[in-house]
């Protein structure tokens, strides 16, 4: 039976990624911030998977938790087959606007909490050859505007995973980056907006981004399970992949940023910014 953790456990990805594992017969960690006290959240799974599902209280931005979570799981298994880095959250905003401990924060939580939860459960992973899922994003290779810090952490977990994936490979473990394009899952109702400054002279782009975002996530959605369910495939593969992009809009993002000039990409990009995010009301 492999062990499986994973952070962020408590919705969007991370809870459908717990039952799609449990259902495979896997041994499931599920950890989150406050997670007992959200006892409801995993009701179902605690009574139905009793023998092979555990929750671990774990803000990843919290050190201490941290090596308190590690320290369970290497006295209870010794070992660690598969950690999935899937906390997370999006600030947006312009650059100029954000305030410091937002910009601080959001570092916190996207990438060092990646960075240490990954550090704490090395030893194990190396101990079972196991594999390392990091969750980026369509962010993470194609920047954006009003969106810098949230793109600036997932540009950093791509090249912390591209750099890992040597530096592990020779003592056996594998790691695979993750990179959905938008699903309907809690993201967008968690995003943080930082519009502290009425009299910003972002306030026009700002105001049709949201719009834009509030538009395109009213059409029909994409199934956030096609994400649980390719992520659980993945990790009964013998060989890991670089990276694993998902959705219809991920994968053309994608070609569009890797696969035609980079000239020519800007200005596609320049032309359609220009027409959504500085449009003024008719």
């Amino acid at each position: 039976m492999r062990k499986v953790l994973i952070t962020g456990a408590t919705s969007g990805f991370g809870k459908l990624l717990v039952d799609a594992f449990l259902q495979n017969g896997d041994y499931v960690i599920a950890t989150g911030r406050n997670i007992h006290s959200r006892k409801e959240i995993f009701e179902d799974e605690r009574l139905k998977y009793k023998d092979h599902f555990q929750e671990i209280d774990l803000d990843v931005t919290n050190p201490d938790q941290v090596i308190l979570a590690a320290d369970s799981v290497f006295k209870k298994f010794g070992s660690l087959d598969i950690l999935i880095n899937n906390a997370g959250y999006g600030l947006f905003g312009a650059l100029e606007d954000l305030e410091k401990e937002e910009i601080r924060y959001q570092m916190e939580v996207n990438f060092f909490g990646t960075v240490d939860v990954t550090c704490a459960f090395l030893p194990m992973l190396r101990k079972s050859r196991g594999k390392i899922f990091n969750f980026s994003s369509v962010f993470g290779f194609m920047g954006f505007p009003l969106t810098s810090l949230y793109c600036a952490s997932k540009y950093a977990i791509e090249g912390l995973t591209e750099s890992l994936r040597a530096e592990l490979a020779p003592h056996g473990v594998q790691v695979c980056l993750i990179e959905p394009g938008g699903y309907r899952t809690n993201f967008g109702k968690n995003l943080s907006w930082s519009q502290k400054n009425p009299d910003s002279i972002y306030r026009l782009q700002m105001k049709n981004y949201r719009e834009l975002h509030e538009k395109v996530s009213k059409k029909k959605p994409q199934e956030p399970n096609e994400v649980s369910k390719g992520l659980l495939k993945l990790s009964l593969k013998t060989k890991l992949p670089m990276r694993k992009v998902y959705g219809k809009d991920g994968l053309f993002s994608y070609i569009l940023k890797n696969y035609i000039p980079e000239r020519m990409y800007f200005f596609i990009m320049d032309n359609f910014l220009k027409i959504v995010l500085l449009r003024k009301a008719s």
